[in-house]
């Protein structure tokens, strides 16, 4: 449910940044976000108990956490025009995304 909840919010937040975006908003997404969103998923897995991964599972989180967090860190730092609110995104979309690896909906189940 979290990592549903995280990616809705994260599309939300990408589509709204593309309805206002200026024309000289930065069309490239950060390297530096792009790395942070799977280090956060990694400790988003510690953090919800190492649950077992298998390779057909594996392309969620790496969809949801890294390629949509860092288009959505980009999103927030031109919105809020804040460095760091983008690496609060990458960071939160990162570890949220840890949890399409569970098997029950809630973490600590």
């Amino acid at each position: 449910m979290i990592a549903i909840a995280a990616a809705l919010v994260e599309i939300a937040l990408i589509a709204v940044q593309r309805w206002r975006a200026p024309s000289g908003a930065p069309k490239q997404m950060s390297w530096s976000h792009a790395a942070a969103a799977p280090a956060a998923g990694v400790v988003g897995w510690l953090l919800i108990g190492r649950p077992e991964t298998t390779w057909d599972d594996l392309w969620l989180p790496l969809f949801f956490g890294v390629i949509l967090g860092t288009e959505a860190a980009r999103a927030a730092r031109i919105l809020s025009g804040k460095e760091w609110t983008g690496w609060a995104t990458a960071c939160g979309s990162g570890a949220a995304s840890a949890n399409w690896l569970l098997a029950t909906p809630l973490p600590f189940m």
